[in-house]
């Protein structure tokens, strides 16, 4: 009768765990008192926190039904998504697709209306979904997504939409008229209802809205801004620190008419970018100080529908889909002034062949390599200038036909909600104590990553065949 595993040092044991995965770390807590002991100390959130990074989060989106479904996509080994020297043909990537979820928007309707038909009780277990990433033949008979056609969700009163990821922490919105609603960890199931805003003299529509952290004062605060539905409208700003009870003004906001999309959270700022027919630009905000700042004018004028914007390393960029590239530009603060730099370019070099969309930037690695969401295709993309086939599509695969997803960048974090509210007197609620027998249609379905031949989906002229580059 050899030690127990209980007999390793907790500060062995600590430095184990932590490096696992995070659906790992979480099964961890049952395996015996001391370990859920361990990993439920705020002292193991935080170390935990410290050296995560950040992995994309993709959410089905369905438009015959209402799924909460989340998935954390993490790597099982130490090369993660980094697929620099990567031989298709020769080898996998192992990845886990963890399942988490959202809230439900109006819980206690559901449970009082669970047997019309819409909300079905579940039996089943929750578990791990494992998938292996691994080329497909050209003559595949699965569900062809070469179109790439997105379809909008139903509408669904139950539902959130996802606003943005800051620090482990989502901010979910209404589904109707996209007010901020929610704030939760999916790892740790956690979530408070924000308070209703003041009301207006004069109606208000939504147009921008985000979670960001303010480093110095060491808050998270929800922004919202809106507009006036008069001919000259004013426009406005509102703050909610999270813990306190309300919403204050923080005077007029200095954006453009238009919906801003891509709310970022980077170094206490938070950015959107504006898209008008004038001409793009991007705003920012001030979490410390609570006020509006100045942005460099953008390396480019005419926006369009292929621009989206995300932090990669620590730093702002913007990246544009064009004819025969796709360009990442970073902002560099390091000096006394902001500029805009060219960090990527990307020739594609197959002008009306090459997938379009927008390319969302998840990931940056050390050795210059770059992982994107392609919106249209639902696929990962990963590019490196030194590999010997430098494009490869990672698609996702398992949802129902003409489903489409959204990805973000998301950091997975341990910390609890309780440690860092600024009140003491807001509810903390539980996803999963909340409605946990019942699961809405299309909560059952899990996704996988399958890498594909890009000449067997859209038609790819023939330099791109023989299995060199995947979609």
């Amino acid at each position: 009768m050899g030690p127990f595993i209980t007999d390793v040092p907790k500060s062995v044991l600590q430095d184990v765990i932590i490096k696992l995965p995070t659906k790992s770390i979480i099964m961890c807590k049952s395996v015996c008192k001391t370990w859920c002991s361990l990993i439920s100390d705020p002292a193991f959130a935080k170390l935990h926190f410290a050296q995560a990074e950040a992995y994309p989060m993709v959410r089905p989106v369905d438009r015959t039904s209402v799924s909460r479904n989340l998935y954390l996509v993490e790597p099982e080994d130490s090369s993660g998504f980094d697929l620099k020297d990567h031989d298709c043909n020769r080898s996998c990537v192992h990845m886990n697709l963890s399942k988490y979820k959202f809230p439900l928007c109006h819980a206690e309707e559901l449970l009082n209306h669970h047997r019309n038909g819409n909300v079905m009780p579940s039996h089943e277990t929750e578990r791990e979904v494992h998938m292996k990433i691994t080329k497909i033949d050209d003559n595949n008979e699965e569900v062809d997504w070469g179109e790439g056609i997105a379809f909008m969700m139903q509408y669904d009163h139950n539902n959130y939409n996802l606003v943005n990821s800051c620090n482990g922490l989502l901010c979910l919105s209404d589904f109707f008229m996209n007010y901020p609603a929610a704030v939760c960890n999916p790892i740790t199931g956690e979530f408070i209802n924000l308070p209703h805003g003041p009301k207006h003299e004069n109606a208000m529509t939504l147009i921008g809205s985000g979670l960001g952290f303010g480093s110095r004062t060491n808050e998270y605060k929800v922004v919202r801004i809106l507009k006036e539905r008069t001919p000259d409208p004013n426009k406005v700003a509102e703050i909610h620190t999270l813990g306190t009870g309300s919403w204050k003004s923080v005077g007029t906001a200095p954006c453009s008419d238009s919906q801003q999309s891509f709310p970022t959270c980077v170094k206490g700022m938070l950015y959107w970018f504006c898209n008008e027919w004038t001409g793009c630009s991007v705003i920012s905000f001030d979490l410390d100080t609570e006020e509006f700042q100045s942005v460099p004018s953008l390396p480019f004028r005419e926006g369009g529908r292929d621009v989206s914007m995300g932090d990669l390393g620590g730093s702002l960029c913007l990246c544009k889909t064009e004819s025969f590239e796709i360009n990442v530009w970073v902002m560099n603060d390091s000096g006394p002034q902001k500029l805009w730099m060219k960090n990527i370019s990307i020739r594609t070099g197959f002008r009306r062949r090459w997938p379009d969309g927008v390319y969302i930037p998840m990931k940056y690695f050390e050795n210059d390599g770059l992982l994107m969401f392609n919106s249209r295709l639902n696929a990962f993309f990963y590019y490196h200038p030194g590999n010997h086939s430098p494009f490869i599509y990672l698609k996702l695969r398992g949802m129902k036909k003409y489903s489409s997803s959204e990805a973000i960048s998301h950091v997975p974090s341990f910390i609890s909600l309780k440690d860092i509210l600024v009140g003491k007197d807001v509810e903390i609620l539980n996803i999963n104590s909340r409605c946990a027998v019942l699961k809405l249609p299309g909560e059952t379905e899990a996704l996988s990553l399958v890498e594909e031949n890009a000449s067997s989906e859209v038609g790819m002229p023939p330099s791109l065949e023989g299995g060199k580059q995947y979609l």
